[in-house]
């Protein structure tokens, strides 16, 4: 009964870890930058990115940035302009397009998506 249960486990895990998006690390090899977004996390969910900075810099500026895996096209944006302090955790709605159209929520297939730190600038 105990390997059934570890076994059916296993089934859904291995199952759910191809439905989650995908968070790509910074590409820039910039200590500067590296240091401003370490300690940086963030999640989205239903057309909200949530955002904490953990990290050892107030932000004067993040920008994320989300593509599809499956549609070149389709690009999403969220912006924290007003910063992001040490600590702190906001969250932002995401705005989809595709060839400069909007793209509602619902005809994003949230699976596919690429998630990146785009900006970070720290404040003053």
């Amino acid at each position: 009964m105990k390997q059934l249960i570890v076994l059916v486990s296993l089934m859904i895990a291995g199952s759910t870890g191809s439905y989650a998006q995908t968070y790509k690390g910074p590409v820039s090899t910039n200590a500067t930058y590296l240091a401003t977004i370490k300690g940086i996390s963030f999640t989205y969910s239903k057309g909200t990115i949530t955002v904490k900075n953990n990290g050892a810099y107030n932000l004067a500026e993040i920008r994320i940035a989300i593509t599809s895996e499956t549609d070149k096209d389709l690009y999403g944006i969220a912006l924290f302009e007003d910063g992001l302090n040490k600590g702190e955790t906001l969250q932002q709605k995401v705005y989809f397009t595709h060839d400069e159209t909007e793209v509602p929520l619902k005809d994003i297939d949230e699976k596919k998506l690429v998630i990146t730190i785009d900006k970070a600038v720290r404040a003053k």
